[in-house]
């Protein structure tokens, strides 16, 4: 046993220690310096590419002031069973294009017409009319709108390349639902 203890703390006490190399601490860096200025504000790069955009055509503000007088629609549902089919024959001849005619604006737009069928003051009656005119074969939707003090929708057919095609929509329509529906530029 005294073997034992000699073997374990002999070279406890017996032995050199070792010596280490003195931890030394540096001092601290500096804080560093950071600029507070305020940062700009991104740039948008659609300013840069509207002004190189065409400038889109709009319906004057008159004109589709009183296409939504003209087409203002409260009658009840029964006059919507009355619309024709657009399957129906038309009597309209067929359009041609013609050589000199175009198809796009002067700003490189293409040209499309929408027949402006009613104005609504609900929701759910636009979509009555247009469920009613998709029945009847038409392509019809509606588009929401604030009008001073309220919210009103349009109800339209189209959009066509087409007038003389909305044009024999309009006379049905309108014998149908005794309006007086209008044609206008399709504006998206």
């Amino acid at each position: 046993m005294l073997v034992a203890l000699g073997v374990v703390f002999w070279p406890l006490i017996f032995s050199q220690p070792d010596i280490r190399e003195p931890l030394v601490l540096e001092q601290m860096p500096a804080r560093p310096i950071i600029n507070q200025a305020p940062i700009p504000a991104p740039t948008n790069p659609s300013e840069k590419i509207a002004a190189q955009l065409p400038a889109i055509t709009q319906v004057s503000a008159e004109r589709q002031a009183a296409a939504d007088t003209m087409t203002r629609y409260d009658a009840d549902a029964q006059a919507l069973a009355n619309l024709v089919s657009n399957d129906e024959p038309v009597e309209v001849p067929v359009r041609s294009i013609a050589a000199n005619e175009t198809l796009i604006d002067e700003a490189g737009l293409p040209i499309f017409w929408v027949l402006q069928v009613a104005t609504v003051g609900r929701e759910a009656r636009a979509a009555e009319i247009v469920e009613a005119l998709q029945e009847a074969g038409y392509k019809a939707f509606y588009s929401q709108y604030i009008q001073v003090d309220r919210e009103l929708y349009r109800v339209q057919v189209g959009p066509s390349s087409d007038p003389r095609y909305l044009r024999d929509v309009k006379l049905k329509v309108d014998i149908a639902l005794n309006v007086d529906a209008q044609l206008l530029r399709y504006m998206q």
